[in-house]
């Protein structure tokens, strides 16, 4: 097998001599250093990075090869796993770019935080069921035997506020096991997206960017169809006029694992009004939504939903609107 050229590797690699002057690098390195790898030649790391030279050093202290995780290659936000050999006369580093590990990371730990919180309110719905019921049934019983007009339409408002309470706690406590089936799942997003048009009147256009070499996957078509249905009504509500869906594969995902290697993704894009920026980091419990009249459960059930399949939804601010991103592993469905 031959070895590939050191331009084509995703590992940035830098020759320095022993002082830390940069001798050679490859073009990894180079994007990542942001400095063409002629302009770098014979500079000092220190110029070009001060966490690389502060490594360095330490590793001609030490000796022997030092090897750093997840740290910071400067003050760009890029994050690195670095690995510094010493040589007779020179020493080679290698960087292998992280970021985007540690980024998905931080979002699915936060989905599980807000998965946590969304199931304690679950279990504190059922403790509610109860005491509601028995409020229901008195007010019931108000109305059936005083003849005060008034205490009457009390009674009746209580009704209507005790149902409005458990309306909320069955879509909060909704827990139906997967059934894990083969999906295709342009033919889910077509199916909901009809629904979300045919609420609009019209009023909603939408346009479609598949990939047609997504295969069926392993997964849950109801609840699918629950998530998306989610984000594109949430789409409608904000006053879109306009919905984009994309879908691609991400090889090599960061965020999924085995038995998994891939990731489908899929972007809903709209145009409405946006999401008010002190909500970015509580969207997706339960209670929160930007609208006086939303509930805040649709985008907290389609995260569950999410999570529920291993996978992640993440939201990302647009210039006109926003854009919700569903990423979900790609195990690809057994066919008889």
């Amino acid at each position: 097998m031959s070895t590939p050229h050191p331009d084509l590797l995703a590992s940035g690699l830098i020759r320095t001599d022993w002082s830390g002057r940069i001798v050679w690098m490859n073009r990894a390195a180079s994007d990542l250093l942001g400095c063409p790898a002629r302009q770098a030649l014979d500079l000092p790391l220190e110029q070009l990075s001060p966490s690389l030279s502060g490594w360095h050093q330490r590793m001609r202290q030490l000796g022997r090869v030092l090897q750093v995780a997840e740290a910071p290659l400067d003050q760009s936000g890029l994050f690195v796993d670095a690995v510094l050999q010493p040589l007779d006369d020179h020493s080679l580093i290698e960087l292998h770019p992280v970021t985007e590990r540690i980024r998905q990371r931080e979002m699915t730990e936060r989905a599980d935080r807000q998965r946590a919180v969304t199931l304690l309110a679950r279990r504190l719905a059922h403790e509610l069921r109860n005491p509601l019921a028995g409020v229901r049934g008195a007010a019931q019983l108000v109305a059936a035997t005083d003849a005060n007009p008034a205490s009457v339409r009390h009674a009746e408002m209580i009704q209507r506020e005790v149902d409005r309470i458990t309306t909320l706690i069955d879509r909060l406590s909704d827990e139906a096991a997967e059934r894990l089936e083969p999906v295709n799942l342009h033919l889910v997003l077509n199916e909901a997206a009809e629904l979300v048009i045919a609420e609009q009147a019209g009023r909603l256009r939408l346009e479609q960017r598949y990939d047609p070499s997504i295969p069926l996957i392993q997964s849950d078509s109801g609840q699918l169809h629950q998530l998306f249905l989610n984000l594109l009504r949430n789409a409608a509500q904000a006053g879109a006029g306009n919905v984009c869906i994309t879908t691609r594969i991400d090889h090599d995902s960061a965020l999924v694992r085995e038995p998994a290697r891939h990731a489908v993704r899929i972007e809903v894009d709209d145009d409405g009004e946006g999401v008010p920026e002190a909500l970015h980091d509580r969207l997706f419990l339960p209670l929160v939504s930007g609208r006086d009249q939303g509930t805040g459960f649709g985008l907290a059930v389609a995260q569950n939903i999410a999570r529920a399949h291993q996978g992640l939804i993440e939201f990302e601010p647009l210039e006109r609107g926003s854009r919700f991103r569903v990423r979900l592993p790609m195990i690809v469905a057994e066919t008889s």
